[in-house]
């Protein structure tokens, strides 16, 4: 809902829609339409047209339509850790872009804290945070405190706020001590910190961060997600949406999961129920020489096994068997495949996963 809505004359475009950042020298206090409802999308779709090879320009063969975004209906909740997960190309990074203002879509409508991304852009970027995995944020050639101080004037912040406020998302980050280093200098992991410090530096209700970790050693990786979780999440109450294609990533820090694949919402809700949708207890995971129908068809007989998904990942055959329970069934299984001329170069038995979950959905791994 939008302010005339709520009986607001027609405000400075200075204003924001956040509950407390001060703008210049007035305040704008937003209020929201009480449906708890922080990010929304109705039918959002994003078209590229895909370059042809040279040949085919020169046969003046049309370009290829890519949905990127097809037709995504979703609802993200205020203080929500909301979860993208999908492999690359799934059109994650494309739906942040979207709700960034930073790509115009070419059907359906969205809006992010109460302002709709086409006819309130300005509203919309003034009232978020965001981070991009894809593309440099920083300029290396300056240090820590330069860049911070640099994007705060660009939200309009008084200069007299601008010093505390950088202070203020240094300390958080737990990178005050590095504020004259440059950027160049640091490392991957806290390059990362102080892109999400500028993020944080207008004091957005809404958080985009787009594969935040990627990239980053595991140990490293760990205390960032606590980071965002504890710190960003629940201390701060923002709103976040968060991209990733780790699946560990999604089951420790979301709230709820949709799963994306080929720009469409293939599935959502919490890690929890999205787990327990698998029923059998076990899966036996395979990496095949080959894979052929017959043998296929032979192991899907096999009465502890419920179902079966191929999936071909890094060039290789891949085959995730359901069960009631892999012991009582693993030797034949070995047995069918020596049957067919096929061995398994590597296996394991597990319980149900995210991944396991996206993979029974689409046929695909996460890494697509």
């Amino acid at each position: 809902m939008c302010p005339a809505q709520l009986g607001f004359k027609s405000l400075p475009r200075r204003h924001i829609p956040s509950q407390k950042t001060f703008i210049g020298s007035e305040a704008f206090y937003f209020v929201k339409s009480g449906d708890d409802i922080a990010i929304k999308t109705n039918d959002l779709t994003k078209i590229f047209l895909r370059r042809n090879s040279l040949m085919s320009r020169l046969k003046k063969k049309k370009k290829i339509e890519v949905r990127a975004v097809d037709g995504i209906d979703l609802e993200v909740h205020e203080r929500e850790l909301f979860g993208l997960l999908g492999p690359n190309g799934a059109g994650k990074t494309s739906l942040i872009k979207l709700l960034s203002t930073l790509l115009l879509p070419d059907k359906g409508t969205a809006s992010v804290n109460g302002w709709d991304i086409e006819k309130n852009s300005f509203e919309v970027r003034m009232s978020i945070g965001l981070t991009l995995s894809s593309e440099r944020q920083l300029y290396w050639k300056l240090s820590a405190q330069e860049n911070l101080e640099y994007f705060a004037s660009l939200y309009l912040l008084r200069p007299s706020e601008i010093r505390q406020r950088v202070e203020d998302t240094l300390e958080l980050l737990g990178i005050a001590d590095q504020r004259d280093m440059l950027i160049e200098n640091f490392s991957s992991g806290n390059r990362q910190k102080v892109a999400l410090a500028r993020a944080l530096l207008n004091d957005p209700p809404i958080l985009f961060l787009d594969e935040p970790t990627i990239g980053l050693d595991p140990s490293f990786s760990k205390g960032f997600r606590k980071l965002i979780k504890d710190r960003i999440n629940k201390s701060e109450s923002k709103t976040i949406l968060l991209t990733t294609h780790y699946m560990d990533e999604a089951d420790q820090l979301c709230n709820r999961i949709a799963f994306i694949n080929e720009g469409r919402i293939v599935a959502l809700d919490t890690p929890r129920n999205l787990k327990r949708s698998i029923d059998e207890k076990e899966i036996i995971t395979l990496n095949l020489t080959k894979a052929s129908d017959a043998m296929v068809s032979e192991l899907e007989r096999l009465e502890p096994i419920h179902s079966i998904e191929r999936y071909v990942q890094d060039d290789s055959n891949f085959m995730k068997i359901y069960t009631d329970s892999a012991s009582s069934c693993i030797q034949d299984i070995f047995g069918i495949l020596i049957k067919h001329g096929s061995h398994a170069t590597y296996y394991r038995t597990s319980k149900p996963t995210l991944e396991d979950v996206f993979i029974k959905i689409t046929g695909s791994g996460l890494d697509g």
